[in-house]
C-alpha cells in the first residue's frame, strides 16, 4: 500500500492558497496584542499571569475550607434539622414513586409498548406530513402564507 501511495502524483495547492495565507498573516499581525495570542504577549505579563492562576488554586482550598466550616454551622442550627428531614422523606418518597413506575412499566406486556411507540411515531410522522403539506409556502396548492 505504500508503494502504491507513493507512486501517485502530488497534489497541488489552489492558486489562491498562497495569497489567503499571506492576507492571513497580516490580519493576524494586525491584531491588538490582548487579541492575539498568549506568545505574543510581553514576558512580564506572562509572568504575572502565570503568578495569579499559581494563586488560585491555594485561595480557592481556603475559600472551600471557610464555605464548608459556615455550611456545617447552618446546617448544625436549631430549625434547619427539621427541614432536612423533610426533605429525606420527600426523596424517599419521590424514589418509592419511580419504583412504582418501573414495576408497572413492566407488568405491561412488550408488544404493547413496542406497538404503542410505532402507533406514536406513525401518528406523529402523519402529522408532520400534513402540516407541511398545508404551511409549506412554496407548493402551489398552499394559501396559508398568501395575503
Amino acid at each position: 500500500m505504500h508503494e502504491a501511495l507513493r507512486r501517485l502524483p502530488a497534489r497541488r495547492a489552489p492558486a489562491s492558497l498562497e495569497a489567503r495565507v499571506l492576507r492571513e498573516i497580516e490580519r493576524r499581525a494586525a491584531l491588538p496584542r490582548w487579541r492575539s495570542g498568549i506568545a505574543q504577549w510581553p514576558a512580564a505579563v506572562r509572568v504575572a499571569l502565570i503568578g495569579a492562576c499559581a494563586a488560585c488554586g491555594p485561595l480557592a482550598w481556603v475559600l472551600g475550607r471557610s464555605l464548608w466550616t459556615h455550611l456545617a454551622a447552618a446546617l448544625a442550627a436549631p430549625g434547619v434539622a427539621p427541614w432536612i428531614t423533610d426533605a429525606h422523606n420527600t426523596g424517599r418518597t419521590l424514589l418509592s414513586l419511580a419504583e412504582l413506575a418501573v414495576h408497572l412499566v413492566r407488568l405491561i406486556p412488550h408488544e404493547w409498548l413496542f406497538g404503542g411507540l410505532i402507533v406514536t411515531g406513525a401518528v406523529y410522522a402523519a402529522l408532520a406530513a400534513m402540516g407541511y403539506l398545508l404551511l409549506h409556502p412554496t407548493l402551489p396548492h398552499s394559501k396559508a402564507h398568501q395575503v
